[in-house]
């Protein structure tokens, strides 16, 4: 004996229902793509775009004073022997090694001669870059932040009582500077050094 084959009737109002609510399932899910995909982008790339990139806190080179050459460079030696002068980055002291003796200033003077006080020779800094790749000036100064601890912090106070580039600032031997020439300075270094007058 043959199977009977049953259809089942549905009504144009519930065909009309089924319709409207895959539509419905059609634009949530569009709605969900249309949200998932740049989110995902975003993640993905983020690494790439600068206000998302991790600032490189607490990574720093352990060196050595070896001469303070004004109010905001000092010569350093590496662990494995090389030599470089540092520019401390965001801050920028009054002249007093200026080959045109004119440019030179009494407070550039003091500045260098606190700076000297703070960092006699022989004594262990700690740079910091602001990227993972060191930088320079167009003087051929590494451009970076000199701690002295090795560990670092983005907390105001720790960074007003350990940074060299903050003490300078907060004891008015130098003013705040954005060195163009460095790359984006870490923002939370930024924040506290600007807002020291």
């Amino acid at each position: 004996m043959k199977e009977q084959k049953t259809y089942k009737y549905e009504s144009p109002l519930v065909k009309a229902r089924k319709k409207r609510r895959r539509k419905k399932l059609l634009l949530a899910l569009f709605i969900v793509l249309l949200i998932a995909i740049p989110v995902l982008s975003l993640i993905t790339w983020r690494d790439r775009i600068p206000f998302f990139q991790k600032e490189q806190n607490g990574e720093t080179t352990a060196v050595s004073v070896l001469y303070v050459s004004d109010g905001d460079t000092i010569l350093v030696e590496f662990p494995d022997g090389s030599k470089e002068h540092i520019r401390l980055l965001l801050i920028d002291a009054p002249e007093s090694v200026h080959p045109d003796e004119e440019k030179n200033t009494e407070e550039g003077r003091q500045a260098a001669a606190f700076l000297k006080e703070l960092l006699p020779v022989g004594t262990t800094v700690y740079l910091e870059y602001d990227t993972n790749e060191r930088t320079f000036d167009r003087y051929g100064r590494m451009l970076a932040y000199v701690w002295l601890t090795e560990t670092t912090s983005v907390e105001s106070s720790y960074i007003k009582q350990n940074m060299v580039n903050a003490i300078l600032l907060s004891k008015g031997y130098a003013s705040y500077y954005p060195y163009d020439e460095g790359r984006i300075a870490k923002r939370a270094y930024k924040k506290v050094l600007e807002g020291i007058r």
